[in-house]
């Protein structure tokens, strides 16, 4: 029988708390599982455009940790939340709906999600057409600040208001 250990993180993070992965102070980018890595690089590519996005990873979905959430809007204004299912009466609506109601004097503009386009999954060989990917999330950025020629329809960037 082998004997493997795992390497643990010297930082602790209560359960079902959410944890700010890049802090920033312009946008809330909430994300959780694989998107993670890709809100990462959406934070490092508008850092080079001077725009500096907070990454909050929520690392649970149940109990959603909705107070890590409300200080980082309260600080920022902004909120765009990117998820992989589609947009209608996924988590992000109820994110955006919980957010808005608990921070809603905060808000700049209204949360924007960016997420898997409005038809069934598909089949592997399609998945990088559907997930949200860095330019779609980067352009999700760019309509929470209010930038012209970011999309204007969900079915120009997969991207929802």
């Amino acid at each position: 029988m082998r004997s493997t250990s795992i390497a643990r993180s010297p930082t602790r993070h209560r359960w079902g708390g959410a944890h700010v992965v890049v802090p920033g102070t312009d946008v809330t980018l909430v994300a959780y599982g694989p998107l993670v890595a890709t809100a990462r690089d959406a934070a490092t590519a508008a850092l080079a455009e001077g725009v500096s996005i907070e990454v909050v990873d929520l690392r649970s979905l149940a109990p959603l940790d909705l107070e890590t959430l409300a200080a980082s809007v309260q600080k920022t204004g902004r909120l765009v939340i990117t998820h992989e299912a589609s947009g209608a009466g996924g988590l992000g609506a109820e994110v955006a709906a919980s957010i808005t109601e608990r921070c809603f004097e905060y808000l700049e503009h209204a949360p924007v999600r960016v997420t898997g386009f409005g038809v069934p999954y598909p089949p592997a060989k399609l998945e990088r057409h559907y997930l949200p990917d860095l330019d779609r999330i980067l352009d999700g950025v760019d309509r929470a600040l209010g930038r012209a020629g970011s999309a204007n329809t969900v079915l120009d960037a997969g991207v929802t208001r």
